[in-house]
């Protein structure tokens, strides 16, 4: 009964940690700002009921953790950034919720070694990195999404231009019409460019918000384009052309890596079933009295 309770707690393990992973992961698959009238209730979702505990309960830790924090601070400003501020998420917010995080799974891990459960203790500390973790899937969403629909964008911009407007108007238009994570990045290059930034500093800008590949490469084929002189529709329609095939390697590249994630989540979730499975066949086919592990 001892090994089949221990081979029992270590697939609730591995079960645990594949929920989690998927959790950090999952992220927002679906953008919620495809759907405007329901973004409140997307900023509502943020407000994770542990998320609010963690935020209270780091709020006295948050000066101490913005120091220990000092020389991640520009790398966790640009991952905020990367994740679209989820919840209007800062680097003040960031401390202060990790700061809390580690507060309570650390007073659990001692709790659990208290009481004789050092391994289950060693595994609640990975709870301290559950902000972390989370702000990581939702960034990778979101840049997936800008990589996914970023062809489809410069074909409706590049159409629009061809119409007669302006790119800055037609650019406006074109992230009005079509909600979601890339033509909010517009959007922000936009009121740069409103309040004086020239259009080469708003689009550097742009490219070092994300880390999309699609993203650069538009970007750098524009302000090339710009320089050299290139008419606009005809630079917008190569650009477009050349986004839709790296958009579909992207797609290919993206499968392939998703192929062992798939096999590495099956065998984790198989692999125990299968080891009681052997070890018990092994053991009642030897005949062995279980009593005389008790000293029965």
């Amino acid at each position: 009964m001892m090994v089949l309770g221990m081979g029992l707690a270590g697939a609730l393990c591995v079960v645990a940690a594949v929920w989690g992973f998927s959790l950090a992961r999952a992220g927002e698959r679906v953008a919620a700002s495809a759907v405007p009238a329901k973004q409140k209730s997307a900023k509502k979702n943020d407000a994770f009921i542990l998320n609010v505990i963690a935020d209270v309960v780091g709020r006295p830790f948050t000066g101490l953790t913005m120091e220990l924090l000092a020389p991640w601070r520009a790398g966790i400003r640009k991952r905020i950034d990367a994740a679209g501020r989820p919840g209007g998420m800062t680097v003040e917010s960031y401390a202060r919720t990790t700061a809390g995080y580690v507060v309570m799974f650390a007073t659990l891990a001692l709790l659990m070694i208290a009481i004789g459960q050092p391994i289950f203790g060693v595994l609640c500390l990975l709870g301290a990195l559950q902000n972390e973790g989370v702000l990581r899937g939702r960034m990778n969403a979101r840049q997936d999404t800008i990589q996914r629909t970023l062809p489809d964008f410069l074909d409706v911009l590049a159409v629009t231009v061809s119409a007669g407007l302006s790119f800055r108007v037609a650019l406006g238009r074109v992230a009005g019409s079509m909600p979601g994570p890339l033509a909010d990045e517009f959007m922000v290059a936009l009121r740069q460019m409103e309040l004086g930034t020239s259009r080469r500093e708003a689009f550097e800008d742009l490219r070092e918000r994300n880390n999309s590949e699609a993203l650069s490469s538009f970007v750098t084929a524009l302000l090339q384009a710009e320089e050299l002189g290139a008419p606009l529709q005809t630079a917008l329609m190569d650009i477009s052309a050349d986004m839709r095939r790296e958009s579909s390697q992207w797609a290919k590249r993206k499968a392939q890596r998703t192929t062992p994630q798939i096999t590495a989540v099956s065998t984790a979730l198989t692999l125990p079933a299968v080891m009681l499975l052997v070890l018990g066949g092994m053991f009642f086919g030897s005949g062995a009295n279980l009593g005389g592990f008790f000293g029965n």
